[in-house]
């Protein structure tokens, strides 16, 4: 007994002299602070296009990464007592790293303005092939605009789709040019079953903006549920020349292939998508390459994608099935 309480007092001992012993470490490390950062452009107005937000240390190593819609402020949780930089890039805009700033021990939260401007392009409306290009009905927008398709989204998402509708068309009415708010209303039709009038406003979303890629892939969308797989191949391709960093584009990209049986192409696509930032999100063109790959007799690369399907999304509905389809695959090389 006597020897066990001893063995206790020295452990604790020890640890005491473990915090006296590196105070200085124990102060560097600071606590949580929320970084807020805002995206503008050097006119103090936001740019409505998908950003990648790279929060990086003094010593240059990445921290965390965000990707963002243009108008949104997020927040990361970093450790005070530190300097960071930021590195913002995205579609049409030039990349920018900003100078080191520190965040005092002190400081709970810390605000960060991050000033972009349109990348150089030869002809405005004319990009060149394979590289980001800006939405041009995404600049400037008027506030009442803009106000208007915030309120539209926020409805939008709270599944109330009368209140959706007549915002995104009060934001079309301030701005006739807006193509995020004709490609809204397409959306909406989509959801109230009226696929012919969404088909039309995704259109008139292109019509307005040419560059706008959401509304390509939206009616690439439309093609492959109606098995025009050719036509939403082109869709898909003018979106990911007019921004290649958007995964959801390259996924369906993937699925229209496979559905054409153009099983290389829909392989190389498929190594894309998980290329690309937030790609767990598309994780199913996994379960799409697997099975190619067992068709075509490569029963180890097809477990590599089944796997890879199972980490990006364990909790998956589809999961069991998976992890028979590996099974079913492994005790097939048996014999």
């Amino acid at each position: 007994m006597i020897r066990r309480l001893i063995g206790i007092v020295v452990r604790s001992l020890a640890s005491v002299l473990v915090l006296l012993l590196y105070p200085a470490f124990l102060i560097a490390q600071g606590g949580d602070s929320s970084l807020t950062v805002r995206v503008l452009t050097d006119n103090e107005r936001t740019i409505e296009v998908p950003i990648r937000l790279e929060v990086l240390s003094a010593q240059g190593l990445l921290v965390a990464t965000i990707n963002i819609f243009g108008g949104d402020s997020p927040h990361v949780q970093v450790t005070s007592g530190k300097a960071y930089s930021l590195r913002v890039s995205g579609a049409g805009i030039e990349t920018v790293t900003t100078p080191l700033f520190e965040i005092s021990p002190m400081e709970g939260e810390h605000t960060e303005t991050v000033h972009v401007k349109p990348s150089s392009q030869k002809q405005a409306g004319d990009p060149t092939p394979g590289s980001p290009t800006i939405s041009v009905s995404e600049m400037n927008i008027p506030k009442k605009a803009s106000a208007e398709m915030k309120k539209g989204l926020d409805a939008y998402s709270k599944g109330d789709m009368e209140n959706a509708a007549a915002h995104f068309e009060k934001a079309a009415a301030e701005y006739p040019r807006y193509a995020r708010a004709y490609d809204m209303l397409g959306a909406v039709a989509i959801k109230e079953l009226d696929r012919s009038k969404a088909r039309d406003l995704f259109l008139k979303s292109i019509q307005m903006d040419s560059s706008f890629y959401p509304a390509y892939v939206d009616l690439a969308r439309m093609d492959v549920q109606d098995q025009r797989y050719a036509e939403a191949e082109s869709l898909l391709e003018k979106a990911i020349a007019l921004n290649p960093f958007t995964p959801d584009a390259v996924a369906l990209l993937a699925t229209a292939e496979f559905a054409n049986r153009e099983y290389d192409k829909a392989l190389a696509d498929v190594e894309r998508t998980h290329a690309l930032p937030n790609h767990e999100q598309f994780a199913e063109v996994h379960i799409m390459a697997g099975k190619v790959l067992k068709m075509q007799n490569q029963p180890d690369a097809a477990i590599s994608q089944f796997q890879l399907f199972l980490k990006e999304k364990p909790q998956s509905p589809e999961a069991e099935s998976v992890r028979n389809a590996i099974a079913s695959i492994g005790a097939g090389q048996q014999h």
